[in-house]
């Protein structure tokens, strides 16, 4: 097996460990940048999407219909595309990506996701997590993102894997602010069609190739260490 360790055998229970976004946020924090890029033209791209009715899973409603809305999280545009954008450097297990434009006075009310696939009786039915691209204006005086009560700067069109079970917010001092969004699941899911086994080894693979620093399971650890 190419010195790689039998799990099903040198562990005393036989069982397996699998990947999921409970040990990827304590073992590498709740915003972990990746390697992971949109393009330089992508605010012309999402125009471009947004101008065909087909490319839209849903949106949201007006300004004026979201104020209106108690229960809707702070105006802003938003779009659900049916499909995963080519060249925007997502995994095969990405599905619900979406973009946000915010003008000036439009905020994001605090709150947290990923909370459904816990259930009444405490199973938890699903497994996944949010990666978020700020593409423009990520200066906190053009844009102030807020995280479990502290700002965040993100790096222009960088993609992050972000623990959004902790409360999150912002607002936009500037018009056309642009957010990106994408729930990577490590389950199954409907909406990208793959089964659970398939998206827990496209998300596991990719966050293998974009994490900063990531180290292959067969390199030596210790004063042996080839890195240093």
């Amino acid at each position: 097996m190419d010195g790689a360790i039998n799990f099903s055998t040198d562990l005393e229970t036989g069982t397996v460990q699998k990947l999921t976004t409970s040990w990827l946020f304590q073992s590498l924090g709740d915003i972990i940048e990746l390697d992971a890029w949109v393009p330089e033209n992508v605010i012309s791209q999402i125009e471009e999407l947004n101008q065909n009715p087909a490319n839209i899973f849903k949106q949201r409603p007006s300004r004026e219909e979201q104020l209106a809305n108690p229960k809707m999280e702070g105006p802003k545009a938003g779009w659900e595309y049916n499909f995963t954008p080519e060249g925007w450097d997502l995994p095969e297990s990405a599905a619900e990506v979406g973009a946000l434009q915010y003008n000036a006075g439009d905020y994001l009310f605090p709150h947290r996701d990923k909370m459904r696939a816990s259930q009444p009786n405490g199973d938890i039915i699903a497994d996944s997590f949010r990666m978020i691209c700020h593409v423009n204006h990520t200066n906190v005086n053009d844009f102030v993102f807020m995280y479990d009560g502290q700002p965040v700067k993100f790096e222009p069109r960088r993609w992050y894997a972000v623990n959004t079970r902790k409360v999150h917010s912002g607002f936009s001092f500037v018009d056309n602010v642009w957010h990106l969004s994408a729930g990577v699941h490590l389950s199954h899911c409907k909406f990208n069609g793959q089964t659970a086994e398939e998206n827990l080894a496209f998300t596991t693979q990719y966050l293998m190739e974009k994490i900063p620093f990531f180290q292959p399971n067969w390199n030596t650890k210790g004063v042996a260490c080839e890195r240093n």
